[in-house]
């Protein structure tokens, strides 16, 4: 067997009364991994067993250790009846199966029940020792690392980006199973954790032996999500961003990395391609809507054949079993002249969808950001002819992968960065989303290991492209060397197309620091901000929200009446957040992420980016109103008042966010020759020929009362002072963020029965004021990677999940502001916020769902470093710190059900307290592989179901990160809470001026 499995039970602790007799417990443990199944001794009268076993052995494949997550049950032994369960533990071993990971699996973790929570601790030990395979047909992938972080993580250097990676794993629902009708809803739960636990496991393997396929060894950016389709099973998707990545103190090695001997020479050499050119055919590059099988409304676009067409194709295996297969890859298709050298041993199918799921990017690896592309798909399940089939959700992405490829290659692109995929689902209705920006990116930047050629990657020559693209705009070359671009950051905005052969009107003018090339008036992307580009003042939090009434229909008519409303809906967004950018005084967006989500009754769409000024772009445009006459009579005092309330408001926030819109012009510039006067007529005249469409200000026709509400909302509350927001996880500007202070859960769920968009926006403004409120205390401080999912589980019923990170401001001179007392802080509280000193750390365990606060004298802490509380985070990094090492992608779906819901405290209660042992648990998982920190911390698919009248609810939710172990600064306090066991139990780190 290639593998060694070994676990080892060594004690339980705060395990609930099983025995009313005696109030005590006859607990053992049920050890199982596949086939395999091991029993403790059982350890009687004990509410803290010890059982201290030997090592439970499994030889294992290591396919089954990469599928298969480790079961632990927890038992009370029954004499005269069947043995009541206390609760389960399920472990994932793929953190084992690579050599940079965390050698064993060692803490507390909490026994958890699906109908009664966690229910005590127990400490478990398990090491994996694996063999190794060369055998270059099997089927495990381990030794491929996964990464939640969508940039290239630290203390890691990429040699090579190798492409778009994607799979998905159908399987049937236990929950709506035959045998669902006979047994517990406890049983129904477990058989659906474990299920959750194994697709997810496989799908990893899968999606690993495509990325050592194509010589990779991670995964960056990586996307799981569940589609849970009801009768028709359970979908689990996962995408990212294959690579060759190495550490920094660890050099690549020759024999696992790089080719043997002469093999490109004499076995395999190189052969060089251009691609062909695309045509701009309109009707074959934007598609149409139209009906398929008249089921759904879906955008059908023809693409341009892929320039990997009668590639021969050819396989190696893997040189060793923890590194993957040898050689490198490239990606990318587009309309533009390219220059690609590539092994022919790479598979080129993998290569079709030149799209990265990364948000940030190293420094001059995006050459030009052309705008957002998005797609999306209307399917009926019912339509599906075998639901264990998964060639019918394939084909459903393709057409929208390929649509996607087709609009950036509109733009005159061949990638797409910042990529994601995304599903709604209402009964029997799927809409499928994707989104992601369209670019011209450089991978051969990438290209740092100096044990491979640099002919493995894409080469883009990008003086050659700009040249292009100069001609083919009709701009004049105009001699500026590269490096003014690197240092001015304006080459990002250059436009990369022709603006006679798009598809769509755009307003085109000159770059406001190079004078030269073509940039838009607006730019809207879906990744991160640039380090290069130069930001006027700093970004704001931006969203638009509507929602639209839909009637109860079924089938077909229900599939056509949401195709039919989704582009509207898409425009009326799109048409309210720009209308917002120009009030804000803004002329681009950054991290822009829109939701369609479907309801039996209700469609509600949210955009939600990152507005800043741009350096480069023009100013944005005056926004003036007028009416159905096309101007503003003196009678209507409605509009004049409304005018002047916008221009107010456009003019204080120009002073909120130091918008210092002077000539950004480099000094010297201007009196350069390359820019005469007859040259700014030309580039005037050019300006004044782009099109009917362009205005010298925005105009915002008001014709009635819904239009006001419109208006209306441009003119949103602002956020208190001392507070600062952005849906990006970093904020782009002059703000200067210290430390993180906290991260936010809140769920926010009521009923709507006459929905309107004023009514919609009111909620989403209300959560932000009541955050701040509840924060108040920690003020100066900023909310970064604020994101706001909605889901419409009910009849009338709206329910907003909101996550974030705050992090502590500093003033201009780099420190915390200092506050007063705490009891001066907490006058207006209704309970005071306690706080405890360094010498006061404790370790609190949980019991239940309550946690005691006993003070643990014997606990003499030396290194304070090794003794923190794992902090859980949506950033990549935390502020105040650094990573040290990456242990392993978590991924975990919990399951949670009450049929006591009053006596829980109500919906409010039972959310507040299943969350509270969700990050208990993501905690103690992290702690257990020697890491403090849960970096990327993402919460989705959170399903809530409530029936009050049956005092019945349930939830289920989904966590991934990636488990880091970083190392802090030394200027923290430190606030004692509950950990795990020694390694991994931790205080909370706090800034000086918080709590």
């Amino acid at each position: 067997m290639p593998g060694k499995l070994k676990v080892r039970i060594v004690a339980a602790r705060d395990l609930p009364v099983m025995d009313r007799a005696s109030d005590l417990a006859d607990a053992f443990v049920e050890v199982k991994f596949g086939q395999g199944v091991y029993k403790t001794e059982v350890f009687r009268k004990s509410l803290n067993p010890q059982w201290n076993t030997d090592w439970f052995k499994f030889e294992v494949d290591d396919e089954e250790l990469q599928d298969e997550p480790l079961q632990l049950r927890v038992m009370d032994y029954d004499t005269y009846s069947s043995h009541d369960v206390i609760g389960k533990l399920y472990i994932d071993l793929n953190p084992l199966l690579w050599n940079e990971g965390a050698s064993n699996i060692s803490g507390w973790f909490p026994i958890y029940d699906t109908m009664h929570g966690v229910r005590g601790e127990m400490k478990v030990v398990v090491s994996v020792e694996l063999f190794p395979d060369l055998n270059k047909f099997r089927q495990s992938s381990c030794g491929v690392q996964f990464f939640s972080t969508s940039q290239v993580p630290a203390r890691h250097t990429m040699s090579a980006v190798l492409g778009f990676v994607e799979e998905l794993v159908v399987n049937d629902d236990p929950e709506y199973q035959w045998i669902d009708k006979i047994r517990t809803p406890r049983a129904s739960n477990e058989a659906r954790q474990l299920l959750f636990s194994k697709i997810s496991g496989q799908l990893q393997r899968k999606i690993g032996l495509k990325v050592l396929e194509i010589g990779g060894n991670a995964v960056l950016g990586y996307w799981q999500c569940f589609d849970l389709e009801g009768e028709s099973g359970i979908v689990v998707r996962g995408i990212g961003t294959a690579a060759l990545l190495q550490k920094m103190d660890t050099p690549l090695s020759p024999t696992s990395l790089s080719p043997p001997k002469d093999f490109y020479k004499d076995v395999y050499p190189f052969w060089n391609f251009r691609l062909p050119p695309v045509s701009h055919d309109n009707q074959s590059e934007t598609g149409s809507y139209e009906s398929i099988g008249g089921t759904a409304k879906t955008w059908q676009g023809g693409a341009p054949p892929s320039p990997t067409k009668g590639v021969p194709i050819r396989h190696h295996g893997s040189e060793n079993d923890l590194t993957g297969s040898i050689g490198g890859g490239s990606s990318g298709s587009g309309g533009h002249r390219m220059s690609r050298v590539m092994p022919p041993l790479m598979n080129t199918d993998l290569l079709e969808y030149p799209f990265f799921t990364m948000m940030s990017f190293p420094v001059d690896f995006i050459a030009h950001l052309a705008g957002m592309v998005t797609a999306r798909s209307v399917k009926l399940l019912d339509k599906i002819h075998n639901p264990d089939e998964p060639e019918t959700r394939d084909a459903w992405w393709r057409e929208i992968r390929t649509e996607i490829r087709s609009h950036a290659n509109a733009m005159g692109c061949h990638a797409v960065v910042g990529y994601k995929e995304t599903t709604t689902i209402c009964d029997e209705i799927c809409v499928l989303s994707a989104s992601g920006t369209a670019a011209v990116v450089n991978v051969a930047l990438l290209q740092r290991s100096t044990n491979q050629p640099s002919t493995l990657t894409l080469s883009l020559d990008r003086t050659e492209f700009v040249k292009e693209q100069n001609e083919a705009s009709g701009s004049a070359t105009d001699g500026m060397s590269d490096s003014f671009h690197q240092e001015t950051g304006c080459s990002l905005c250059h436009v990369p197309y022709k603006d006679s052969t798009l598809p769509f009107p755009v307003t085109l003018s000159k770059c406001q620091i190079c004078r030269k090339h073509k940039v838009p008036d607006i730019l809207i992307t879906t990744i991160e901000p640039p380090v290069e580009i130069q930001y006027t003042g700093r970004g704001c939090f931006l969203q638009a929200r509507i929602c639209r009434p839909k009637k109860h229909a079924q089938g077909e008519i229900n599939a056509a009446q949401v195709g039919d409303a989704l582009p509207f809906m898409e425009y009326e967004l799109h048409r309210r957040i720009i209308n917002k950018l120009k009030v804000k005084g803004m002329n681009a967006l950054f991290g822009l992420r829109v939701q369609m989500i479907v309801g039996e009754e209700l469609l509600v769409g949210t955009a939600t980016g990152t507005a800043v000024y741009i350096a480069a772009l023009p100013p944005p445009s005056t926004l003036k109103l007028t009416g159905k006459s096309g101007t503003v009579d003196e009678d209507n005092k409605e509009l004049i008042s409304l005018q002047k309330r916008i221009s107010e408001a456009i003019v204080k926030n120009k002073e909120q966010y130091n918008l210092n819109t002077t000539d950004q012009t480099p000094e010297g510039l201007t009196d350069s020759p390359k820019h005469s006067d007859s040259q700014q007529d030309v580039d005037d005249l050019n300006d004044s020929l782009l099109g009917n469409q362009y205005r010298d200000t925005y105009i915002l026709e008001i014709d009635d009362a819904d239009n006001k509400d419109i208006a209306d909302a441009l003119l949103e509350r602002d956020l208190p002072a001392g507070f600062f927001s952005c849906s990006t996880e970093k904020m782009p500007g002059d703000l200067n963020l210290t430390k993180q202070v906290q991260t936010l859960n809140l769920v926010w769920r009521q009923s709507m029965k006459h929905p309107t968009n004023q009514n919609m926006s009111r909620i989403f403004e209300t959560l932000l004021q009541t955050l701040c409120f509840k924060l108040r205390a920690l003020s100066p401080c900023c909310l970064c990677s604020l994101q706001f999912d909605v889901a419409l589980p009910e009849d009338e019923i709206v329910q907003i999940w909101v996550t974030g990170a705050l992090l502590a401001v500093s003033d201009s001179k780099g420190t915390p502001k200092k506050k007063g007392s705490r009891n001066s802080d907490d006058a207006d509280l209704m309970f005071a916020m306690e706080e405890v000193s360094i010498p006061q750390l404790t370790q609190t365990p949980v019991k239940g769902l309550k946690a005691s606060s006993k003070l643990d004298k014997k606990l003499h802490i030396k290194d304070l470093s090794a003794c923190r509380e794992v902090q859980l985070t949506p950033l990549p990094n935390i502020p105040g710190a650094h990573i040290d090492e990456y242990l392993g992608y978590i991924n975990i779906f919990f399951i949670r059900e009450s049929t006591s819901l009053i006596q829980g405290g109500g919906v409010n209660g039972f959310m507040h307290h299943f969350i509270t042992e969700v990050n208990a648990m993501v905690r103690s998982h992290v702690a257990a592989l020697g890491g403090n920190a849960l970096v990327v911390y993402t919460m989705i698919d959170c399903i809530l179901m409530e029936n009050p009248h049956k005092n019945q609810c349930q939830c289920l939710v989904n966590v991934s990160g990636d488990a880091v172990h970083v190392q802090y600064d030394s200027d923290v306090t430190y606030i004692g809470q509950r950990g795990g066991d020694s390694r991994g139990s931790s205080p909370r780190i706090l800034p000086q001026s918080g709590s």
